[in-house]
């Protein structure tokens, strides 16, 4: 098998898909040492596919790597988050400019499902669904774009916020969260570019958690 066959082969985007959700779910939490041996044998595979996937996880950053010494899940910091987070508000006020003005009504109905879950979660107050459904709606409108780098790099920072949201000094404002899904929704709605800009800028309102030593 070549390089290029190797890259593309559906066992790497198997293995790459099955760790990061187990990374989102905190099956693998930030620290635990990554053995591209002991994956090869829990999913019968040779090692040269699970390194592939390992370095895909590495290229978004929700793995790092010490030559000769380890490699493990990212270990996060809230500053970091933040950072991301600041980058991630960025690239999504392009997407917005980009796509408001053509979004579909099928986009606009996944996105009022992904809200009524996000809602359904917080009164539960079920953070690992609140924070699932949240990153589900801010997806939708991603298949839009004729961007491809605008969307791999959206797609890229956004598993690094989501990772780093997981191990906050303590909880977002989600309920925050919910008022800007809201006003997206709406601006989506009304085909209305400066509306949604807004809603996305919305979300510098929302503050990052900072630890003390931060």
């Amino acid at each position: 098998m070549t390089d290029a066959e190797v890259t593309s082969s559906p066992v790497v985007a198997t293995l790459y898909d099955h760790l990061l959700d187990e990374i989102h779910q905190g099956v693998l939490q930030p620290g635990d040492r990554i053995s591209d041996g002991e994956l090869a044998k829990r999913f019968g595979v040779s090692r040269t596919p699970v390194r592939e996937a390992i370095q895909r996880l590495r290229d978004i950053g929700v793995i790092e790597a010490s030559a000769n010494r380890f490699t493990r899940v990212a270990v996060v910091t809230p500053r970091q988050t933040m950072q991301a987070m600041n980058v991630w508000i960025i690239l999504y006020r392009a997407l917005v400019e980009e796509v408001t003005p053509r979004v579909t009504d099928e986009a606009i109905a996944l996105m009022e499902a992904d809200h009524a879950a996000y809602l359904d979660a917080l009164k539960a107050m079920d953070f690992s669904a609140i924070a699932r459904t949240n990153f589900d709606f801010y997806s939708r409108l991603r298949s839009l774009s004729t961007n491809d780098i605008l969307v791999r790099s959206i797609a890229s920072v956004v598993h690094m916020v989501r990772l780093g949201s997981l191990y906050l000094p303590k909880a977002l404002d989600v309920h925050g969260l919910a008022d800007w899904q809201q006003a997206l929704i709406d601006a989506a709605k009304a085909r209305d570019v400066s509306a949604a800009v807004a809603a996305v800028n919305g979300l510098y309102a929302v503050p990052i958690p900072q630890s003390e030593t931060d």
